[in-house]
Parts: C-alpha cells; sequence; structure tokens
C-alpha cells in the first residue's frame, strides 16, 4: 500500500515566525495608513496614526503599554523650543512627553483633521 501524503517540507529558518516589527504583526489600521514619516515631523495640533515602532523590543513594549503602539492614534499637543520633547495625548487619553530622538523612531501617518477629504 503507498501512501498519496508528501514529504513534509523543509522549514526555512528565516520564515519561522513574525517578527514585531513584520507587517503581519500590526494592526489593520497600520497596514492601511500611508507612512508620512516621523513623529518627531508633526506639527502641535496635529493627529497621526502610528504605523511602525522602529525600537528594541522592551522599550517598543512599554511605549505600546502606554499607547504609542501600532495602530494607536496620537495628538501632538505642544513642541519644546530647541528640538525639546513633544506633548502627545494617545487615543485613549493618556499623555505624555517624548524625546525628540525617540520620535524620529516612531513612523507615522497623518490622519484627516476635521473638514478635510480623505
Amino acid at each position: 500500500m503507498t501512501s498519496s501524503a508528501s514529504p513534509p517540507l523543509p522549514l526555512d529558518p528565516s520564515s519561522s515566525t513574525p517578527k514585531p516589527t513584520d507587517a503581519s504583526a500590526r494592526p489593520r489600521e497600520a497596514h492601511d495608513a500611508a507612512a508620512a514619516g516621523p513623529l518627531a515631523a508633526v506639527r502641535a495640533g496635529e493627529q497621526a496614526i502610528v504605523v511602525d515602532v522602529g525600537l528594541d523590543a522592551d522599550l517598543a513594549g512599554w511605549l505600546g503599554a502606554m499607547g504609542l503602539g501600532p495602530g494607536q492614534t496620537l495628538t501632538v499637543i505642544r513642541r519644546a523650543a530647541f528640538g525639546g520633547p513633544l506633548h502627545v495625548r494617545t487615543g485613549s487619553g493618556g499623555e505624555l512627553a517624548i524625546n525628540a530622538s525617540l520620535a524620529r523612531s516612531i513612523l507615522v501617518a497623518a490622519l484627516p483633521t476635521a473638514g478635510q477629504s480623505t
């Protein structure tokens, strides 16, 4: 009697599990948003959606717990003078200051403001 099952395929170690920065690991909103640039470039009063956090896993996890993970919306409330921190409000209502160099590692896409067409 012969078996019709094919032999198992060899595993490719480079494609084993998705990494946190893989597109498949991001929420749907992050897939749909067109990348606009770093959070550091967002002006005060503007809203953005987080597309990717280009930081080590521990820091990215902490930021995600604070409401700064992929798919989360942010509003830049204030920008400090001379390249200082950004004061942001998360979609869940939390507020925090983000160091300018950290804000350059957070990729965001602009959200349309009220009265602006999509």
